[in-house]
């Protein structure tokens, strides 16, 4: 698993290393491979509509689903939490469809109404 950095909120830039992964992928191999992305968390909608309408696949992973060893007490990095996301969604995507829940990501309007209601509250 590799490992690339784009500064928060530059959505473009994310988009253009995209499209270099792509590339370099199809001048390994002569072959074009889909873009699928995978994120954990109840938050951060916006980038996940954002991947949808630029016809990237996305997911998003109830964080409380995905298994866990429950025996032994480990260290949260990310790439720990990367590569059992990565093998979360290679699971699902060979039809294993208890290895997590997905989450349906709410619009915009969905979304907003939640964070007012939960503002409202305090």
């Amino acid at each position: 698993m590799s490992k690339h950095s784009v500064r928060g909120g530059n959505v473009a830039g994310l988009l253009e290393r995209f499209a270099q992964l792509q590339e370099k992928a199809r001048a390994r191999t002569g072959r074009t491979f889909p873009i699928i992305v995978i994120r954990s968390g109840l938050d951060g909608f916006w980038i996940h509509r954002v991947l949808q309408n630029e016809g990237i696949e996305s997911h998003v992973v109830d964080p409380a689903s995905v298994a866990t060893s429950r025996r032994r007490r480990r260290a949260k990095t990310d790439r720990i939490d990367g590569e059992a996301l990565l093998r979360t969604l290679l699971a699902y995507k060979r039809g294993e469809p208890r290895v997590c829940a997905m989450v349906k990501a709410p619009t915009p309007e969905e979304e907003d109404r939640a964070v007012s209601a939960a503002s409202a509250k305090y």
